[in-house]
């Protein structure tokens, strides 16, 4: 998926992309979309945007309502917009100096082409800080059509390339939209579920260049199409599918989750590492009591057994907990009642 992600920056390819994640439930397409946002984050290139999900205003699906709640008051758009204009003052400064204008607006039609890019630009500017920006936007007021056309409009701004004597510059190589839980289109009105489609549609097509929608929705791909309608998964450039784990795999990912950066108080000793505070066989055992096994479970499993284990007061600092210590302390029990899950 990494890969996948970075496609969409101007300086790889470039080209707008469209990743839809399936599969079924706890098979960590969430965790996934989180990932992928951080990834975008961490390289400090692109602009990442999440909305957990577009179910808004009382059960209904509402884009607008995402964009104020997710990006605008929660996320980190006023920020970026923030830092853009102080990008965006550079590029006028250098156009005024270059070509002797005096007025913003005049270098402004200079940098742009677009009329309705042209427009935002003029009315950001006058903007000395995040009230100022988040009053301009005025999104409490937008309807879902407006919501997106907006969001569109900024995505291109923030990727567009900017010519001046001094050089090439893009403020951001990429934007990205992460999208979860889309299976709330099947338990909606086909009225509502045209009107998101439609919404997906908007997103695609009015950014052409160095966009990242991605989705995820708990579902098959035999049943996509109860979802989304035809000019939908035709737009799609990726289907990702999430699947069940197998043993060997889940125990992979257990020892990767006690290894990650902030669960580990000591990463200097080899045998702190790996399935401690269980030994291998203790964790081998407790994932083979799970009968569908996904990243939810198995997380949400072992979060169980160590609160178990705490409580039964295991120690781990003198040996690793094993099969046996789990047998004794009757955590298997305690956690699964019948013995699977």
């Amino acid at each position: 998926m990494s890969k996948m992600i970075e496609r969409v920056r101007a300086d790889h390819v470039g080209l707008t992309s469209f990743i839809l994640l399936y599969g079924t439930y706890g098979t960590g397409k969430s965790h996934a979309l989180l990932w992928a946002r951080q990834q975008v984050i961490d390289s400090r290139a692109g602009a990442a945007y999440f909305i957990p999900t577009l179910k808004k205003n009382k059960g209904k699906l509402s884009f607008a309502a995402a964009f104020v709640e997710d990006l605008v008051e929660r996320g980190p758009l006023i920020t970026d917009l923030k830092n853009f204009h102080g990008f965006i003052e550079s590029r006028i400064l250098e156009v005024k100096t270059s070509q002797g204008i005096d007025s913003n607006d005049a270098a402004i039609d200079v940098l742009v082409q677009s009329r309705e890019a042209s427009d935002f630009l003029k009315g950001l500017m006058p903007c000395q800080d995040a009230r100022q920006i988040e009053a301009f936007l005025n999104a409490k007021t937008l309807s879902d059509y407006q919501a997106v056309m907006l969001f569109s409009r900024i995505t291109n701004l923030l990727t567009n390339e900017f010519s001046t004597p001094a050089g090439k510059k893009r403020f951001r190589q990429a934007v990205y939209l992460f999208i979860d839980e889309l299976d709330d289109l099947t338990r909606q009105p086909a009225k509502e579920v045209l009107e998101t489609n439609d919404i997906l549609r908007h997103l695609y097509d009015s950014c052409p260049n160095a966009f990242g929608l991605v989705c995820a929705i708990s579902a098959e791909q035999t049943t996509l199409s109860q979802s989304f309608t035809d000019y939908i998964l035709t737009r799609v450039t990726r289907l990702v599918h999430f699947d069940l784990l197998d043993r060997d795999t889940a125990i992979a990912f257990v020892n990767a989750i006690f290894d990650a950066p902030g669960n580990r108080l000591d990463v200097s000793d080899p045998s702190k590492l790996g399935s401690f505070p269980f030994d291998a066989d203790a964790v081998t055992l407790v994932i083979s009591q799970l009968r569908e096994i996904t990243p939810r479970k198995v997380v949400n499993t072992m979060q169980e057994v160590l609160e178990e284990c705490r409580l039964a007061d295991a120690d781990p600092s003198k040996r690793p907990i094993s099969t046996d210590d789990l047998d004794d302390m009757d955590i298997l029990e305690s956690v699964f009642g019948d013995g699977t899950s």
